[in-house]
């Protein structure tokens, strides 16, 4: 796995991590309405998540493709 692909990975936690953090903040910041924030949150976090994976997948497959070429050398 080259650094491209644990680069875009990290990316992907990270962002999914501050999307955790905002819901947090505003589920801290307004009690009344946790029931409510906490479920739209996790949402929120499965699209980001989901956003990131396709720059993730597509440098994991260049990462295949030049590993398969290596070994065909």
């Amino acid at each position: 796995m080259s650094g491209r692909t644990i680069a875009e990975f990290c990316y992907m936690l990270a962002s999914a991590g501050v999307t955790y953090l905002i819901a947090w903040g505003a589920a801290w910041s307004y009690p009344q309405g946790a029931d409510t924030i906490w479920p739209i949150g996790w949402v929120s976090i499965a699209i980001v998540a989901a956003l990131g994976f396709k720059p993730f997948w597509d440098s994991w497959r260049i990462d295949t493709l030049r590993a398969k070429q290596g070994a065909d050398d």
